[in-house]
Order: C-alpha cells, then structure tokens, then sequence
C-alpha cells in the first residue's frame, strides 16, 4: 500500500501510464458523444451539457470497474481528470472562444450603459457572498468552493477558474450544472411560451 494520492493529481513516478492514457480518451470520447447526440437532439447548450454527462458516465463507469478489482485505491484517484496539457489545451480553446465574442463595439456599448452594467454587477457580487455564506455555515462547503458555486457565469469557465484555484471540483460543477439545466430546460421553454403567447 502507498501513501494515498489527492484527487486530481497522479502518484509520484507515475505521471504517464497506458491507463490514463486510455482513460482519458474514454473521456474525450464519452464526453465527444454526449455534445454530438444533444446537439443532434436541438437541445440548448446541448454541446456544453451533453459534453459534461457524457464523461460524467464514463467516469462513473471507470470508478465502478475500479471498485471491483483489488487494485491499489490511487488508482481510482487517477482516474479523475484529464492530463495538464489536454486541460491546457482546453482552457485555450475556452479563451479564444470568449475573445472571439468581443470586438471594440462591444466593450464600447459597454462603456456607454457602465451604470446599469455596474449595479447589475454589485447586486449579483451581493447575492454571489450571500449564498456562499450560506454553502459555508449551513453545509460546511469551504469558503472557495463555496464562491466559485455561488458565483454567477459559464459552467465551463467557472470550471476552469475553480480547477485552477484548488476547489472542490465535484461541488462547482454540479451546482453550476443543475443551474444550466434548470435555465435552459425549464425556465427558457416557460419563457418562450409566454412571449409567443
């Protein structure tokens, strides 16, 4: 039995293994088919969440197989997450998808409504510490997972952020994951529905 490994990270001198090279293509692919058939199905988001739930089912596959063999428990460890340069390449891609949503008419008609813009800012800042401080006295989430949770934005950004501060991954993801599908599931159909009618 080795010393145990954090969640996350690979164990001392084995920081590149057939294992994890083929887990972490199950993901891809896994994660590859979920985006395709939500996609394929017209749901909102469906490339963000189907991506999500795709390797969300393969990682619940690998920890099953896992629990099943006598193997040494980091294993199961090693299973979660990706490699640092595919997460990398991940967050790149995520920069250049959001640089390429802004242009110098952007940030101007942004300067133009700095007043509306700002107090929407400090009332959902307000809200963001309200509930965190919630998270933390009422379910004993620690303060950083607590705000990146609360914290209004995208699921993948926010993910990324919380991945790179240290947060409890599992925690940030499936709250920002249940808000995603709640909003586009939910409350954009009502929405719809109203303003069609």
């Amino acid at each position: 039995m080795g010393p145990k490994t954090p969640p996350g990270r690979t164990p001392r001198g084995r920081r590149w293994s057939w294992g994890g090279a083929r887990h972490t293509a199950l993901l891809l692919l896994g994660g590859s088919t979920g985006a395709t058939v939500l996609t394929l199905l017209h749901i909102p988001a469906g490339a963000l969440i189907g991506a999500v739930l795709g390797a969300m089912v393969v990682n619940g596959l690998g920890d099953r197989r896992v629990a099943r063999s006598a193997r040494w428990p980091s294993t199961v460890e090693r299973i979660r997450g990706l490699p640092g340069p595919v997460r990398v390449t991940g967050q790149a891609l995520l920069g250049v998808m959001a640089g390429a949503r802004l242009s110098l008419e952007t940030l101007q008609s942004l300067a133009v409504s700095a007043l509306p813009v700002t107090l929407s800012v400090v009332l959902l800042l307000g809200l963001t510490m309200v509930l965190a401080r919630y998270l933390f006295s009422r379910h004993r989430v620690d303060p950083l997972t607590a705000v990146m949770a609360a914290a209004p934005g995208g699921i993948s950004e926010l993910s990324v952020a919380a991945a790179k501060q240290g947060a409890a991954m599992h925690v940030v993801l499936t709250v920002h994951l249940f808000r995603v599908l709640v909003v586009v599931l939910v409350v954009l159909p009502i929405l719809i529905f109203v303003i069609g009618h």
